[in-house]
C-alpha cells in the first residue's frame, strides 16, 4: 500500500510520498463554491479567485486553528491533491501530522473526510515531534526543545522531551493577524480598502524581505475610485511587536509550569521557529530580542512538519512520535 504524508495548514496544505526525494507538493489551502455544494475551484484556481468572484461564489479556506473548518471543502481539496499527484484510484494510507490543539471530534472528522476522498487508511502523528524530527533535534533524549511555530491563523509553543510534549500554548494570532492590521491601517489612515491577496503582499514585502517601503493598490473609501497608497514599513511594527510580545508571553507562562532541568536546557539548546509566517526576518529578531534565548530560525519553515513526517515514515518512526490510528 503507498503511503502519504500531510501537513494541512490554514493557508497551504502540503503532501508527500514514502520514499520520494523530492520536496512536498504544496497547494493553497483555499476552495471556491456556490453554496450549498457545487465547487467551483480549488487550490491555485481559487486563490486568484479571491476579492474577484460574483455574488453567488464564495472562496474559503476548508482548515484554521489547527481544525477543519469545512469537512465539504476540506475533502475536495484533499481529494484534488491526490488525483494531481496520480494516486487518487489507489486508496493510499495517509499519515497526517495533528496539531495538540485538535479535539478528538476534529481527528475523527478529518479521519471520515481523507477516507471519502480516496484513503484506504489514516493514522496521525503529533505536529509538534513532526517538527522536533524535521528540524533534526534530539526528539527521543530527556532534553528539552523548545519549538515555535507561527503559522498564517495561529502560533503553537511546545515543549518537548523524551518524544513527548511537556507543556503546549496557542497564541491566536499569526500571519492573519497582521494581514488584518495592513488592511485596517490603509482603512484607517488612508481611506483605501484593500483585499486579502493585497495585504499579504504587503506584509511579506515590508516585514519578509526588508524593503522599506510597499505600494498597496484598493478603492478609495471617499471617491470609489482604484487608488494606490504606499506604505512605510515603520507604520507596520506596531502590530508585529504586539504579535512577538504576545508569543513572548505565552512562551514565559509555558516555561513557569516545567522544571528547572528543562529550562536550563533551553540556554544550550535554544528554541526554534517554525511554520510559514516564520519566513518574517523581523517578527524573528523580536523575538530574539524579548526571548534571551539562541533563536534558531529554520531554512524552510513551511516544510518542517513534512520533512519530520517523511523521516518518521521512511525510516520506521512512527510508533515512536506517537503514532495512533
Amino acid at each position: 500500500m503507498r503511503r502519504m504524508i500531510f501537513d494541512f495548514g490554514s493557508e497551504k496544505v502540503r503532501m508527500g510520498v514514502q520514499g520520494s526525494k523530492r520536496p512536498p507538493y504544496t497547494m493553497p489551502a483555499v476552495v471556491a463554491h456556490r453554496p450549498p455544494g457545487e465547487v467551483v475551484a480549488v487550490g491555485e484556481e481559487a486563490l486568484h479567485m479571491v476579492g474577484r468572484t460574483p455574488a453567488d461564489i464564495e472562496t474559503e479556506r476548508p482548515f484554521g486553528r489547527g481544525g477543519v473548518r469545512s469537512p465539504r471543502l476540506a475533502e475536495a481539496l484533499l481529494r484534488t491533491m491526490m488525483t494531481q499527484r496520480g494516486v487518487g484510484a489507489r486508496r493510499p494510507e495517509l499519515w497526517i501530522a495533528l496539531s495538540a490543539g485538535a479535539s478528538p471530534i476534529d481527528q475523527r472528522g478529518l479521519k471520515q473526510l481523507a477516507q471519502k476522498a480516496g484513503a484506504a487508511r489514516v493514522r496521525f502523528c503529533p505536529a509538534a515531534a513532526c517538527r522536533a524530527l524535521g528540524l533534526d533535534l534530539p526528539l527521543f533524549a530527556p532534553q528539552g526543545s523548545l519549538l515555535i511555530d507561527v503559522g498564517a491563523s495561529c502560533t503553537r509553543v511546545d515543549l518537548l522531551s523524551l518524544g513527548r510534549p511537556v507543556a503546549s500554548r496557542r497564541v491566536d494570532a499569526a500571519g492573519d493577524t497582521l494581514d488584518l492590521a495592513v488592511g485596517r491601517l490603509l482603512r484607517d489612515h488612508y481611506n483605501l480598502m484593500v483585499g486579502d491577496t493585497t495585504a499579504r503582499t504587503v506584509k511579506h514585502r515590508l516585514l519578509g524581505d526588508g524593503e522599506p517601503e510597499a505600494v498597496a493598490n484598493g478603492r478609495d473609501l471617499v471617491t470609489g475610485l482604484p487608488h494606490a497608497v504606499t506604505l512605510q514599513r515603520a507604520e507596520l511594527l506596531p502590530a508585529l511587536v504586539l504579535l512577538a510580545d504576545q508569543i513572548t508571553l505565552a512562551v514565559q507562562d509555558l516555561l513557569r509550569d516545567v522544571s528547572p532541568e528543562l529550562v536550563a536546557d533551553l540556554a544550550d539548546q535554544g528554541c526554534h521557529l517554525t511554520g510559514g509566517s516564520a519566513t518574517l526576518q523581523a517578527l524573528a529578531g523580536l523575538l530574539q530580542d524579548r526571548l534571551e534565548l539562541p533563536l534558531l530560525r529554520d531554512g524552510q519553515p513551511e516544510e518542517t512538519i513534512c520533512r519530520g513526517l517523511q523521516l518518521a515514515l521512511d525510516h520506521g518512526q512512527g510508533e515512536r512520535l506517537g503514532l495512533t490510528a
